[in-house]
């Protein structure tokens, strides 16, 4: 019999642990910097709210790794025009570089997985991520 579910999904997230490790240690990003700053666009502007939702954390917990991201020069908080209590978060000129950096990173890994997957199954494997995704 085959695999369960949930054991070809601790399978995968092993496999994309050690490569998520390995941009981060080349990049001498922590693990919390590193989800950070996949949670920005290069030309966006959000709220802590939604810095931290887009973490899935609660907004005490985001506005932590907020502090450790702007203490580190990725990231500039600055208060919201409308609303004094809120604030706007966006990318520094380092964040942005860093930004790339990752983003080219995984560009790598997809790509390996192109040349070991047609066009064909690729689309299958999109999909079925993108089903398993929205149902969890």
């Amino acid at each position: 019999m085959g695999k369960r579910l949930f054991e070809l999904i601790l399978a995968i997230k092993y496999r994309c642990q050690g490569n998520e490790e390995q941009i981060q240690e080349e990049l001498g990003l922590s693990q919390a910097e590193f989800n950070g700053l996949i949670v920005l666009d290069e030309d966006q502007e959000i709220s802590g709210c939604a810095f931290a939702a887009g973490m899935g954390l609660s907004p005490s917990r985001g506005s932590r790794v907020l502090n450790k991201l702007v203490t580190h020069g990725y990231v500039k908080a600055k208060p919201s025009a409308e609303d004094r209590r809120a604030v706007l978060v966006s990318l520094t000129a380092k964040g942005r570089r860093t930004r790339r950096r990752i983003s080219e990173r995984m560009a790598a890994c997809e790509e390996r997985l192109r040349r070991r997957l047609d066009e064909e199954k690729l689309q299958k494997v999109t999909y079925a991520l993108e089903l398993l995704e929205a149902a969890l």
